[in-house]
This record gives C-alpha cells, structure tokens and sequence, in this order.
C-alpha cells in the first residue's frame, strides 16, 4: 500500500512541560478543513542539564534524535515517566516525529497549519 505525499519530519522542541489546555476550540473536519492529528508516539529527547543548547549547537533539529526514548503525545513529559532525572526535569526538551504531507496539500491555494494544543511556555518548530 503506498502513500500519496511527501514524508515530513517534525521537531518540536520545548522548554518546561506540556500542559493539555481544554479550553481552547479545536479545528473540526468539514467539507473545506481535513485535520491530520499527529497523536501518538514520538522520539523524545532531553537536553542535558550541564549542557543545555547541545541541541542547538550540534543541530539535532537537522538530523535523526540519537539517544531517545518514546513518549506518547498529547502527555506531559514529566508525568508519564517514574525516572526522577526526567519527571523533574526542567530545560529544553526535543520531539521528532515523521508523517505523510497528502499530495493535494501541496497545491498554491493550500493554506497547511500546524496546531500545537499542549505546548507550555516557548516551543520552537
């Protein structure tokens, strides 16, 4: 079964935790708007704490995580682990994840945005 698209990677890189935020209106599927959720499972990465902008420096959002762990998305990253050196981490933190673009998407008249419902305080993407 093949796929119609381009294949995308995506960052999100963070700086606290992820706070699921309910009171926000979310986009809804119609006849004009197709909304792809990106839940799910997605390499996971922290920044180490002597050395927090190694990310950045070495470039991470450019190339593949090394040394990550999953973790699933929407969550906060702080409450869904049992190790004390990630539960009470605080710094930047990095997500990658790969997903299909549809072909139609990549039409002129295609507005494509992204929507991110759980960040908490700055995020880069």
């Amino acid at each position: 079964m093949g796929h119609d698209g381009v294949l995308l990677d995506c960052f999100c890189v963070l700086l606290g935790s992820a706070v699921i935020t309910s009171a926000l209106l979310y986009p809804q599927e119609s006849e004009t708007r197709e909304v792809k959720p990106l839940d799910g499972v997605w390499k996971f990465r922290l920044s180490p704490p002597d050395k927090p902008d190694q990310g950045f420096d070495e470039e991470w959002y450019s190339n593949e995580l090394k040394e990550w762990i999953n973790m699933p998305v929407p969550s906060s990253f702080n409450d869904i682990t049992v190790h004390a050196n990630v539960r009470d981490y605080v710094g930047w933190v990095w997500y990658q994840r790969d997903f299909f673009v549809p072909k139609r998407w990549q039409q002129d008249n295609i507005g494509v945005y992204l929507r991110f419902g759980s960040v908490h305080y700055t995020a880069i993407v």
